[in-house]
């Protein structure tokens, strides 16, 4: 006789109707970001659309601290809710007292390597002037963004990211027709980025109602972890070097168009990632709460987030599968009609970063470091490979699917091993 669990029902209402709200806001972002692909790609042509989208991977890479203190504060506001609020207002101030210096600090070191990239990108000096400017603006906003995560307050979380979208939308697609090119591009995502933190400032201060924090010496223990923080920053730097790392050594080993049509087939292959990415986001927090409670919930949520990735991604398969080329010419146009042959294939490397993400965030969650490693060594496979067979197109999406099959691979006997050995993760 099998008995019912409320408690279990619960946290699958609480996933699915979190995983709802973001999957609402994701599709209107995923539409607006239709729109601006769709517009952008063809005003720029093939050339300059390979420069943007070359530039769009160095912002999420040079992004990393900014991705860091985001998970960082999503992590520990999720652990720390269960203390009260003050507890998490603590963890706030504690923080922003340093992320302005910082953010000033990263500005500086990456305009003195603006000459660098340059050249390794063949990407014109202005642009990467102007694309500096994020720098400071996305650490800032993480701060905001990373609390409203962590104290699940997902509808914020969307608002702000739709707020985001639409600003870049009309602007850099009113300047580019203006004939700024690129430039009009990276203008547009400074202020997308301004009008995201202006709305981070005023909903931070909503759900962090201005009440007399209370001094308490182990939640500042837990902002000044060394540690715990070590672990977040690196792992964002592997993620985000694992997801675009192949862009930019197409970017550099191929010829401008070839890297155009490249750019233009991650942008189509990465809709599988921003699709399922709403599970990923809800999977963090709650997979924190869990683990702060120690109620065993954590493994469900990381099932029910696999499972739901899982079958979305064979969904976009099948529609990458059987209709390339009507896919292809809806959001690009004829000129990238040569993409659609490499698809489905690159759909397969998707859904493999998609799943192996799962696991990492699950990981992270914990505060299990044992997949760092591994993560590394996938993602040094993954260019070593490229490196070593960068000809075209397909042999790039070929050693792409190679290296993410074989990182999903090790993520999934990793968490195997961690279950069965039982190892007890830290409680930091």
């Amino acid at each position: 006789m099998t008995t019912h669990n409320p408690s279990s029902s619960v946290f699958d209402l609480r996933f699915f109707f979190s995983s709802s709200i973001i999957l609402a806001g994701s599709f209107v972002v995923n539409v607006l970001n239709y729109v601006f692909t769709l517009v952008i790609s063809r005003l720029l042509g093939v050339e300059a659309f390979g420069e943007v989208t070359a530039l769009f991977s160095l912002m999420l890479i040079v992004s990393v601290p900014a991705a860091a203190l985001s998970m960082l504060m999503t992590r520990q506001t999720a652990y720390y809710t269960m203390k009260g609020q003050d507890a998490v207002r603590e963890l706030f101030v504690q923080l922003k007292k340093n992320v302005y210096a910082a953010s000033i600090t990263f500005w500086i070191m990456f305009a003195v390597l603006i000459p660098f990239f340059s050249r390794f990108l063949q990407i014109p000096y202005l642009p990467l002037a102007i694309f500096s400017i994020l720098i400071p603006i996305t650490l800032i906003s993480a701060l905001q963004a990373g609390t409203l995560q962590g104290l699940q307050e997902f509808f914020h979380l969307s608002k702000q990211n739709v707020i985001s979208t639409v600003v870049k939308l009309g602007v850099s697609i009113g300047l580019v027709y203006a004939g700024y090119s690129v430039v009009g591009v990276m203008i547009g995502l400074v202020f997308a980025s301004l009008a995201s933190w202006a709305y981070g400032y005023r909903a931070t201060r909503a759900v962090l109602t201005p009440q007399q924090a209370q001094a308490d010496s182990q939640a500042t223990e837990v902002v000044i972890s060394t540690s715990l923080f070590s672990t977040i920053l690196f792992t964002t730097l592997l993620l985000a070097l694992l997801s675009n790392v192949d862009i930019l050594l197409a970017k550099h080993y191929l010829s401008a168009e070839a890297a155009g049509q490249y750019g233009a087939l991650s942008t189509l292959g990465k809709i599988l990632i921003y699709g399922v990415g709403a599970f990923i986001t809800v999977l963090l927090p709650m997979v924190s709460a869990a683990h702060a409670k120690n109620d065993g919930g954590g493994v469900k949520i990381l099932a029910l987030s696999l499972s739901v990735i899982a079958a979305s991604s064979f969904c976009i398969y099948l529609a990458f599968l059987f209709y390339p080329d009507t896919i292809v010419h809806l959001l690009f146009g004829t000129r990238y009609t040569g993409i659609a042959e490499h698809l489905a294939e690159f759909s397969i490397a998707m859904a493999s970063i998609a799943l192996a993400t799962a696991f990492i965030n699950y990981f992270v969650a914990i505060h299990n470091t044992s997949f760092l490693y591994l993560l590394a060594f996938g993602i040094v496979t993954e260019a070593i490979l490229i490196a070593s067979n960068h000809t075209s197109l397909a042999t790039i999406t070929q050693m792409l699917v190679i290296s993410s099959m074989f990182l999903l691979g090790l993520m999934v006997t990793n968490f195997l091993l961690f279950v069965r050995t039982g190892t007890a993760p830290s409680t930091q």
